[in-house]
């Protein structure tokens, strides 16, 4: 099984599309990273910018020096292959891929997606996605939120998992405005690795959450 520390408790998280551009998917990430004041280090990738934010940027993800944990992908859907193989290169074991534009598009979709799935299943990479918000861990040793559409919510107990974005949104807006505390939320989207299944095993051992909340489609395994 791949373990999703990588992707939920990061001490180094690259930004793969991170953009000195407002309203773009890129910047809101990268932004809220960097405002929810991540313990770890970050690395802006996106060969258009020496810097982004007043951090150094990188051309790609092989050009950073250090280890790298966990990458967060928000670039067109047909450049994602060749960023996940270099993350694969680089020994990264968690991804986010925001990118939308896979299976749920048709068919040439779904020919990127199991090409993204083969490379993972390859390389024992924790994938999320594709085609969703992002996730969040509240906690103060991590405190990550690497999402593009929500702030940092308060650190509580109740972890919330959504396949659908739109729903996802919904309840972190609900907790933002009950004041309900939030461990961890994750958008798990086409699920094309990870699923519902792999998040509530890592949840039911998290020792932060203590209600944990799903709104599903569809279950990929149920006796699992």
């Amino acid at each position: 099984m791949k373990s999703l520390k990588s992707v939920f408790e990061p001490k180094s998280v690259a930004v793969i599309g991170a953009s000195a551009t407002i309203d773009t998917v890129g910047n809101a990430i990268f932004s809220n990273i960097l405002q929810s004041n991540f313990q770890g280090a970050v690395y802006p990738v996106n060969p258009k910018y020496d810097n982004v934010m007043s951090v150094k940027a990188y051309a790609d993800v092989s050009s950073i020096p250090d280890d790298v944990d966990m990458a967060v992908i928000c670039i067109s859907a047909k450049a994602v292959v060749n960023a996940i193989k270099q993350c694969a290169e680089k020994g990264i074991k968690g991804i986010v891929l925001i990118t939308a534009g896979f299976k749920e598009i048709g068919e040439e979709g779904k020919k990127l997606e199991d090409e993204i799935i083969a490379i993972a299943d390859k390389y024992n990479i924790a994938l999320i996605g594709p085609n969703v918000l992002g996730i969040i861990n509240t906690d103060k040793d991590i405190s990550l939120n690497a999402n593009f559409a929500l702030k940092m919510p308060r650190a509580g107990n109740v972890a919330i998992i959504s396949q659908s974005g739109a729903i996802g949104v919904a309840a972190l807006d609900y907790a933002h405005q009950h004041d309900l505390g939030i461990s961890k939320f994750v958008s798990i989207g086409n699920k094309a690795v990870i699923d519902e299944s792999d998040v509530l095993e890592y949840l039911i051992d998290d020792d932060s959450t203590k209600i944990i909340t799903m709104y599903a489609e569809d279950i990929g395994h149920p006796a699992r």
